[in-house]
């Protein structure tokens, strides 16, 4: 059982506590920051009022339209991960290695990153991470706000900053300087899609601060609350799993539904209800695919063509123009 946007369960002194102290010392007042969300400050200091993903992304464009060009989003990121809100978060402060940081971060995305979805891919020499939804102009604030979650967390972890390398959907900024400050000057732009990727021989030494004792209580306690709350996979990451297992095939908006218990108009209103479409979700997950077939498995552009059920590399890559907005060159490592 999936949950959607409008589901109300994340504690709103959480994350919020965070934006608001934030949009104060940068001189704006908490009413205008939620305006429209529904959520009020009495709510926040109540410390017992459940928000919604909804909510929560709506204060969030309020951030992005008040501090436009500025660092809200970087600041309110490097706290985001590193504050200790919750049992998946103080789960990662104490886990053995980066790898298992990083799956836990996808496992228990919908109460430490709540505003995009992130998911992962290994090769074999590097991890990357990326997420889903993530290509719209309106969501820059979010991937400016997970990368330096991210980068913050791994940081504090390793106790160094750790080298990696950010990709970007979009020309270079005009607020460049903040990109060097907080993430580094490994960046590239004009790429297919937003992602940070690590070395993975980073991944698997052992963290100064980790307890394998403390770190299993918490990933214990952070499952259970996952299951007493039914949050452990979101309506667009139920549908994602599915087009992604199925992409091979010619896959349709009626057979989806038909997959999901569910009619065709229902279906197209929950993804509505999403600020999305059936059309791109299967994009989108078409672009993932050819991806990671091309970082992971190292296929050629050919090979992919083929894979996706595309007639030839002449319309392969006219598609990828439609999915990503760039020439396949732009996908290669």
């Amino acid at each position: 059982m999936s949950f959607e946007c409008d589901y109300a369960y994340l504690p709103a002194h959480d994350h919020l506590s965070i934006l608001i102290d934030l949009s104060i010392s940068h001189g704006l007042e908490h009413h205008r920051l939620l305006s429209g969300s529904g959520i009020f400050l009495e709510d926040i200091f109540a410390g017992t009022k459940k928000i919604s993903v909804q909510q929560l992304q709506h204060v969030l464009k309020n951030s992005e339209i008040y501090f436009r060009n500025q660092d809200i989003s970087f600041l309110f990121g490097q706290r985001s991960l590193t504050t200790p809100f919750n049992d998946p978060i103080k789960s990662m402060l104490y886990a053995a290695h980066l790898d298992e940081v990083f799956s836990r971060y996808i496992e228990f995305f919908s109460l430490v990153s709540p505003w995009l979805c992130p998911r992962i891919m290994r090769s074999s020499t590097h991890l990357h991470l990326y997420w889903l939804d993530e290509n719209k102009f309106e969501n820059r604030f979010l991937i400016e706000s997970s990368m330096s979650a991210v980068q913050a967390l791994s940081r504090q972890l390793y106790q160094e900053k750790l080298p990696w390398k950010f990709e970007f959907n979009f020309s270079e900024p005009e607020y460049i300087e903040q990109y060097w400050t907080h993430l580094g000057s490994d960046l590239s732009f004009n790429r297919p899609i937003n992602m940070m990727s690590l070395s993975r021989e980073l991944c698997h030494h052992p963290l100064p601060n980790a307890s394998a004792t403390l770190s299993m209580i918490c990933y214990q306690q952070a499952l259970q609350h996952m299951t007493e709350q039914k949050i452990h996979c979101s309506f667009l990451l139920q549908l994602h799993q599915y087009l992604m297992q199925n992409i091979q095939n010619n896959i349709q908006l009626e057979h989806t539904a038909e997959y999901f218990q569910m009619s065709s108009a229902t279906l197209k209103r929950k993804l509505k209800k999403h600020q999305t479409h059936f059309q791109a979700q299967l994009d989108q997950s078409r672009l993932h695919t050819a991806i990671l077939l091309y970082r992971v498995h190292g296929f050629k552009t050919e090979q992919i063509s083929q894979y996706l059920q595309i007639n030839d590399t002449t319309n392969f890559r006219r598609a990828f123009k439609r999915w990503s907005g760039l020439n396949v060159q732009a996908a290669q490592p």
